[in-house]
């Protein structure tokens, strides 16, 4: 039997990416208030550092507990099941992907684009001949960097799914998904439906919320999975988790 490849705890490399982060504000923070450096007396560095910090530790955190919980499901503690996608699946589960993020971005910039237009339309009925052509541009050079994003990172979405390591490993309340991780353990968080997906491919459908600074928020995973799988066996035990 062919052993599964080796799957990367990122959000282990993220964490210490942000720890990195901190340490180096909260250094940029203090030297201003020692003497005898370059940057002795520099207080708006001080300043900008400590806002600076803050986040970075706060995201340290956040991605340290992941980590372990990523950790846990690579060591076998709370996987319930581990498939590889082949390129079938790849392919079917990328243009679904593929389709959804277009869509969304679709959505927004129509509206991003109505109030552009309200916005810009508004003061220019306020503005001298002389400022207008000025303001239209800058106006116009936003609204042209938004549409190019939107354009842009449903394509590397894509590209990046596409490259991704093709492994799908659950647990209960845990999902790596080609490359992301996703969990629903956390306080206001937890599993909302599991069941098995027949449509537009075999596999199974998750979906679980979280609450953050925008209140409650639900997450739509579609996996796609062998069709020799007992995915009903599956769901049964995640549900028994939740």
């Amino acid at each position: 039997m062919d052993t599964p490849p080796k799957v990367a705890n990122k959000q282990a490399f993220t964490a210490g990416i942000c720890w990195v982060l901190a340490l180096l504000f909260a250094g940029l923070m203090i030297l201003p208030f020692m003497e005898g450096n370059p940057l002795s007396g520099a207080w708006a560095l001080a300043f900008i550092s400590i806002f600076l910090m803050l986040p970075s530790v706060v995201t340290a955190f956040l991605f340290t507990g992941r980590a372990r919980k990523m950790a846990r499901l690579l060591s076998s503690d709370t996987l319930l099941a581990r498939w590889e996608l082949d390129d079938e699946m790849l392919r079917a589960y990328v243009a679904l992907r593929n389709e959804e993020s277009a869509a969304k971005h679709k959505a927004i910039m129509w509206i991003v684009g109505f109030f552009f237009a309200a916005i810009t339309l508004l003061f220019l009925f306020f503005m001298d001949k002389e400022e207008m052509g000025g303001f239209a541009l800058i106006m116009g050079a936003i609204f042209l960097l938004v549409f190019g994003a939107s354009r842009f990172f449903p394509w590397y979405y894509r590209r990046r799914n596409l490259k991704a390591d093709r492994q799908i490993l659950l647990g209960a309340k845990y999902a790596y998904i080609n490359g992301y991780f996703h969990n629903w353990d956390y306080p206001l968080s937890g599993l909302n439906k599991v069941d098995v997906l027949r449509q537009p491919f075999f596999g199974l459908h998750l979906v679980y919320y979280y609450t953050d600074r925008t209140l409650r928020n639900t997450h739509e995973l579609k996996i796609p999975a062998p069709v020799d799988l007992d995915l009903q066996a599956l769901v049964d035990q995640i549900r028994a988790a939740n």
